[in-house]
C-alpha cells in the first residue's frame, strides 16, 4: 500500500505511481515547502515566505492568528497587480493578504467595499483585524560590540537560517517553528567567515490560541546557544500594522501595579462607535535561574512602524550558564461583542490569570480541553492508512485530509452554550484564518459545514443556528423593506444582518433562506428536541415559508408557481426564472415546516396554499424530458460554476425524474474553475446512486486532492491559485467550506446517512479501494444516542455506544438486504451487508478493467482528473493528461487474463492518436503493440443544431479489434493531441478505458 515513487509535474502536482492500488494525483503548490507528517502533527522542513498557502494559523473559535514563516509576527504580501487585483485576497475587499489577527464578529460599518454584487446604498460592513498580537523577537549583538545588532522577526535573511522546522498539531492545534539562525554570517558561505556552530542560535517558538480560554492567547520563546553571560534584548509587541479597518486606536504600556511586563492596545472597528477590542499582553521568564527583566529602548533593528495602535517593550536579559533562555507572553484579547462593558477588565484578567498560572499548567489546560473535545466528539478512521513521514499512500493522504477537516472546522467555531458573541458567530468561509470575503456569513455554513458538526459535534453546530436566531428580528425587516411576508436573510450576513450591497436580500441568492430553514429542520431531526423547535428552529422555517407564499407567482393556465429574478449557487447566470435548486428549496421548507407546525400542534395556522405552492412549483425539464433545467432558458452549452442541479439529490433529496441523468449532465456541465466544494456532492449522490462501477472514490478525491495544500492540509477554494490560470479568482484560504464538504462524503456519503426524525436512518456503502478494512466514523450523534459505524467491504456495523435506556430505532435503506427498522440497544451492534456498485456488473459487458485498483501514468494530469477515472464505469468522469504530449496509461487487471479488443470514450475531446500495448508483465520486452490508431475519427461530432439541447451524451468512441485473442494482465494506452479544444492546453479525454 506505499508509493514508491513520484513525479512532479509543470502544475506543482505530485503524481503517485508505482506500487499503490490505485494512484493519483495529491496537490502540493509549486512553491510549498517540503512537508512530512504523522498521524497528528503535519511538519514543513524548509522555509517558504512567498506563499501564503503555507502558512498555519492558531484558533479557538473566538480569536485566530495566521502566522508567517518566520514563527511569529506580521507579513503582508505583495500584490501581484493590484490594479487588476491579481494576488489580492479577493472579493470583495481585494485588499493585501496578510497574517491576520482576527476576534469573531468584529465587524466594521464602511461607506463602500471595492468588489460588490449591487449598489452600496446603505454602507457595508465587513470583518476588521486587530493589531498582530503574535509579534515576539530576539535581539542580539556582535560578539566584539560593535555593528548594528539583529533581530529575529518576520523578512529575516534566508541565508542567515541553518535548519528549520515549522509544525502543526491536529490534537491540539499549537505551532511550533524551530530555526538555527545565524545573526550576523551567512549560512551558505564558504569562506572562513562561515558560521560555526557557536554563531548558530537555535530558536523555537510555541504559538496557540487556548482552547478553555477563548480570551487567551500564547507565545512562548525558547533560546539556546548563547554564551554563557551574553546579553539579548526581547521585545514584546503589539503591531498596529496588522490593524486594518479601524479607529479610535490607543496603545501604550500598563503601570506595573496593575499588571507587571504589560503593554496594550485597542481599536474599534470602523464606524462602530460603541464597539472596542482590546488586547492586552504581559511578558514572563520561565524558570528560576533567569536573570530579571530589564527594559530598555526597543532596538532599531526590530522595524515597528508607527501606528497609533502599535506598542513595544524591549528588555534586557543576561543568558545564564549553559546558554538557555525561555519567555513567553499571554495575550488577553475581548471585544465589545461578547463583554459589553467588560473589554478591557477581560482581556486584562486574562492575561493576569496566565501570568499567575505556570506555562505547563496553561499548555496542560489547553490540551486536555482539545482531548475532551475529541473523546466527545467524533472522528472519521480510515482504515489501513498509516501516516509516515515517506512513502504516504493515498489512504494516508485521505486520513490526514479527513482529520485536518476535522481541525479545522472545529478552531473556527465555538459551542453554541456559550455566551452572545461566542457561541452564535457561526463560521465564515475562512473562519478565522483570514480576511477572506470580508470574514461574512454565507449558505457555506448551513449547507456546507454545518451537516457534518451537527452529526460528531452538534454542540458546536448550534453556533450557526444560533446565529440566524440572533438576527431573526432583522430578517423579518428585511422582508418587509421588500413589501414581503415572513423574513428575508441577506446573502452576506454581518454584523447587523441587514440588506447591502455585498449581501443583497432580493432578486438574488433566495435559496439561502432554504439553507438556513433546513438546517433548523435538521437539528430538531438530529436532536429530537421539540422545545426548540418551538423557540427557534420553527420562527425562522415559518417566516422563510411565508415569504415564498408571497412571493410566488401563480400561472393561471397551469396551476404551476413560478418565482422570478434570481440566482442559484451557479453565479455565472444571475438573474434568472425559475433556478431548480431554489423552487426545489422553497418546496422542500414549505413540507417542513408544514410537519414541524403539526408537530408542535400548530396545523391550524398553517394556509392551505403552503402545500399547494410545494406540490405545484415549477421544476423544469430538458427536451429529453428527464435532466431537470438549472433555470429556465438554460441549454446544454452552458457552463455552470458550482454544484447546484446536483443538490437537489442531496441534501434536499428532492425527487427528480432521473438523478443519474442530472448527475452525468451537469458533471459535463460544470467549470474546472469552480470552487472547491463541488465534487463531494457529486461523490454523495454517486455513493447514492451507482449500480455500477466506483465513481464515488474518482469524486471523493477530485473533491479534496486538487484543493488541499501542504504543508498543513488546508483547503484552497481553487484548483490552482494562480489567477491567470484559475479564471481570475484570488482564492479563498483557509477555505473552510471545501473542507466541510469533503466531510460530509464520510459523514453522509458513504454512510448513507440522512437525517429522519424516527430513526438513525443509514445507507451503506463502499468502493473497492476503500475495501476491505472500510472506514469508522466514530461518535455519530442521533437524538441522545452515540454511534459507532464502521463501513467495510463485505458488511458494515453499527455499534449504540451511548444513550439512554430505551432502545433507539435504527432504519437501513431500502436497496440493502437487509433493509428495514431495527431496535438497538446500548452496547449492542447491529450487523447489515454494505452496498458494493462495484460488484454489480460493468457499464460496457465483459469489461475486465473497470474499477481495477492499480492504475497509473507517468504523466502529469489536469487538476483532479485523474487515471483511476478512465476505469471507474462512468462516462462522466475522465483522466486527462496536463499536455497534448503523448501521455501513458497502465490498467492492471490484477491477473493474466483473456483479451478480444478494446473500448475508448473519449469524451468529448479524443486525441490526435492512440496506441495500445499489454503483456504478462510490465517489462519492456512483454509490453507489446496490439493495436494503434493514427487519425481518431470524431464520432460524436460539434452540431450546433442540437449542441443547446440539454441531455446525457455518449460522448466520442473507438474501438479495436484483435485478430486473435490475446493473454495479458496489463494495457497500456498511449494517447497524443487533442483533436477538439476547450481554451486550455490540457489532452485529450479518457472517460473509460474497455478491455473485453
Amino acid at each position: 500500500m506505499i508509493i514508491s515513487s513520484f513525479l512532479l509535474n509543470s502544475l506543482g502536482y505530485l503524481i503517485l505511481v508505482s506500487t499503490s492500488p490505485f494512484t493519483t494525483a495529491t496537490p502540493i503548490a509549486a512553491n510549498v515547502s517540503p512537508s512530512s507528517s504523522d498521524s497528528w502533527t503535519l511538519r514543513s522542513t524548509q522555509i517558504n515566505t512567498t506563499s501564503f498557502t503555507s502558512e498555519p494559523y492558531v484558533a479557538n473559535g473566538y480569536i485566530g492568528a495566521r502566522l508567517p514563516a518566520e514563527g511569529v509576527g506580521l507579513r503582508i504580501h505583495p500584490a501581484i497587480d493590484y490594479e487588476d487585483e491579481n494576488g489580492t485576497q479577493g472579493w470583495p475587499l481585494f485588499s493585501l493578504r496578510q497574517t491576520a489577527s482576527i476576534v469573531a464578529g468584529f465587524y466594521d460599518q464602511q461607506d463602500t467595499t471595492r468588489g460588490t454584487n449591487f449598489a452600496q446604498t446603505g454602507g457595508q460592513q465587513v470583518i476588521s483585524l486587530l493589531p498582530t498580537w503574535t509579534s515576539l523577537f530576539l535581539t542580539v549583538s556582535p560578539n566584539q560590540g560593535d555593528g548594528p545588532s539583529a533581530t529575529y522577526k518576520v523578512g529575516v535573511p534566508l541565508d542567515h537560517i541553518k535548519s528549520y522546522s515549522q509544525t502543526l498539531s491536529l490534537r491540539d492545534g499549537i505551532v511550533q517553528t524551530t530555526v538555527s539562525w545565524s545573526p550576523f554570517k551567512a549560512t551558505n558561505s564558504s569562506t572562513a567567515a562561515a558560521p560555526t556552530g557557536s554563531d548558530l542560535i537555535q530558536l523555537k517558538y510555541t504559538v496557540l490560541a487556548h482552547r478553555s480560554r477563548p480570551n487567551l492567547g500564547l507565545v512562548r520563546l525558547d533560546v539556546s546557544g548563547l554564551s554563557d553571560g551574553q546579553k539579548v534584548i526581547i521585545t514584546d509587541a503589539l503591531d498596529g500594522a496588522g490593524a486594518q479597518r479601524v479607529e479610535g486606536e490607543q496603545a501604550g504600556k500598563l503601570d506595573t501595579k496593575e499588571l507587571a511586563n504589560a503593554i496594550f492596545s485597542s481599536v474599534r472597528p470602523a464606524g462602530i462607535d460603541s464597539t472596542t477590542a482590546w488586547e492586552i499582553s504581559t511578558l514572563q521568564l520561565i524558570g528560576g535561574k533567569q536573570t530579571a527583566l530589564t527594559a530598555v529602548d526597543v532596538p532599531e533593528s526590530v522595524g515597528l512602524g508607527t501606528d497609533q495602535s502599535t506598542t513595544s517593550q524591549s528588555y534586557s536579559l543576561t543568558a545564564p550558564r549553559g546558554g538557555q533562555l525561555s519567555v513567553f507572553k499571554a495575550v488577553g484579547i475581548a471585544s465589545s461583542d461578547a463583554f459589553k462593558g467588560t473589554e478591557r477588565k477581560t482581556a486584562l484578567e486574562a492575561a493576569q490569570n496566565a501570568r499567575a498560572d505556570s506555562w505547563d499548567k496553561l499548555v496542560s489546560e489547553h490540551t486536555s480541553a482539545w482531548e475532551s473535545l475529541w473523546s466527545e466528539g467524533g472522528e472519521v478512521v480510515i482504515h489501513g492508512a498509516k501516516i509516515s513521514n515517506t512513502g504516504k499512500s493515498v489512504l494516508d493522504d485521505l486520513q490526514e485530509t479527513t482529520t485536518s477537516s476535522l481541525f479545522h472546522l472545529l478552531s473556527n467555531v465555538r459551542q453554541g452554550s456559550e455566551n452572545t458573541g461566542l457561541g452564535d458567530n457561526s463560521i465564515a468561509p475562512s473562519g478565522l484564518t483570514s480576511d477572506s470575503y470580508a470574514g461574512g456569513i454565507f449558505w457555506d455554513a448551513e449547507t456546507w459545514m454545518y451537516p457534518s458538526l451537527l452529526s460528531l459535534f452538534p454542540d458546536y453546530a448550534t453556533s450557526i443556528n444560533n446565529y440566524r436566531t440572533k438576527l431573526l428580528g432583522q430578517a423579518i425587516e428585511n422582508a418587509k423593506q421588500y413589501n414581503r411576508e415572513g423574513l428575508l436573510y441577506p446573502w452576506v450576513s454581518f454584523r447587523y444582518g441587514n440588506c447591502t450591497g455585498i449581501g443583497p436580500c432580493y432578486d438574488y441568492e433566495y435559496h439561502l433562506n432554504n439553507d438556513i430553514a433546513l438546517a433548523q429542520w435538521q437539528y430538531f431531526l438530529a436532536t429530537g428536541d421539540k422545545a426548540w423547535l418551538g423557540e427557534k428552529g420553527y420562527p425562522i422555517m415559518k417566516g422563510v415559508s411565508e415569504f415564498w407564499a408571497s412571493q410566488v407567482i401563480k400561472d393561471t393556465r397551469s396551476g404551476n408557481y413560478n418565482t422570478l429574478n434570481e440566482t442559484d449557487p451557479d453565479e455565472y447566470a444571475n438573474f434568472r426564472d425559475n433556478g431548480a435548486f431554489t423552487n426545489a428549496g422553497a418546496a422542500i421548507t414549505l413540507r417542513n415546516s408544514i410537519q414541524a407546525a403539526s408537530i408542535l400542534g400548530l396545523s391550524h395556522e398553517v394556509p392551505s396554499k403552503w402545500s399547494d405552492i410545494a406540490d405545484k412549483i415549477t421544476i423544469l425539464y430538458g427536451d429529453s424530458g428527464n435532466v431537470v433545467l438549472e433555470y429556465e432558458g438554460f441549454n446544454g452549452s452552458t457552463p455552470v460554476k458550482q454544484a447546484d442541479v446536483v443538490l437537489l439529490i442531496y441534501p434536499l433529496e428532492y425527487q427528480v425524474r432521473d438523478a443519474s441523468a442530472d448527475m452525468a449532465f451537469y458533471a459535463g456541465a460544470t467549470s474546472p474553475n469552480g470552487p472547491g466544494m463541488t465534487y463531494s456532492i457529486f461523490s454523495i449522490n454517486s455513493a447514492q446512486l451507482s449500480t455500477q462501477g466506483c465513481e464515488a472514490f474518482t469524486y471523493l478525491l477530485q473533491s479534496s486532492q486538487p484543493y488541499t495544500r501542504g504543508p498543513f492540509a488546508q483547503f484552497s477554494e481553487q484548483t490552482t491559485d494562480v489567477y491567470a490560470d484559475n479564471g481570475g479568482t484570488n482564492p479563498a484560504y483557509t477555505f473552510l467550506t471545501g473542507h466541510g464538504g469533503y466531510l460530509q462524503i464520510w459523514t453522509h456519503g458513504l454512510t448513507g446517512y440522512r437525517s429522519r426524525l424516527d430513526c438513525f436512518y443509514l445507507d451503506p456503502s463502499l468502493p473497492p479501494q476503500l475495501a476491505p478494512k472500510g472506514f469508522t466514523v466514530r461518535g455519530m450523534k442521533w437524538q441522545g444516542s452515540v454511534f459507532d459505524v464502521t463501513v467495510a467491504g463485505t458488511q458494515t456495523t453499527i455499534t449504540r455506544r451511548s444513550g439512554g435506556n430505551a432502545k433507539a430505532c435504527v432504519q437501513i435503506g431500502d436497496r440493502n438486504n437487509k433493509k428495514g427498522k431495527y431496535q438497538l440497544a446500548v452496547g449492542k451492534t447491529l450487523t447489515v451487508p454494505t452496498y458494493r456498485s462495484d460488484l454489480n456488473g460493468t457499464l460496457v459487458a465483459g469489461n475486465k478493467a473497470q474499477c481495477a485498483l492499480t492504475v497509473t501514468s507517468d504523466s502529469s494530469t489536469a487538476p483532479g482528473q485523474y487515471p483511476l477515472a478512465a476505469v471507474d464505469g462512468s462516462n462522466a468522469t475522465y483522466w486527462r493528461p496536463a499536455t497534448k504530449s503523448p501521455a501513458s496509461l497502465l490498467v492492471d487487471l490484477g491477473k493474466v487474463q483473456k483479451i478480444k479488443g478494446f473500448h475508448f470514450n473519449f469524451n468529448s475531446i479524443p486525441p490526435n492518436s492512440y496506441t495500445v500495448f499489454a503483456g504478462s508483465s510490465t517489462k519492456t520486452e512483454d509490453m507489446k503493440q496490439v493495436g494503434k490508431v493514427d487519425k481518431v475519427k470524431i464520432t460524436a461530432p460539434y452540431d450546433p443544431q442540437t449542441a443547446s439541447i440539454v441531455m446525457v451524451r455518449l460522448g466520442n468512441t473507438s474501438d479495436i479489434s484483435l485478430a486473435q485473442s490475446i493473454q495479458a494482465r496489463f494495457v497500456k494506452l498511449v494517447v497524443e493531441g487533442a483533436l477538439t479544444h476547450d481554451g486550455s492546453n490540457n489532452g485529450a479525454t479518457v472517460a473509460e478505458v474497455v478491455a473485453f
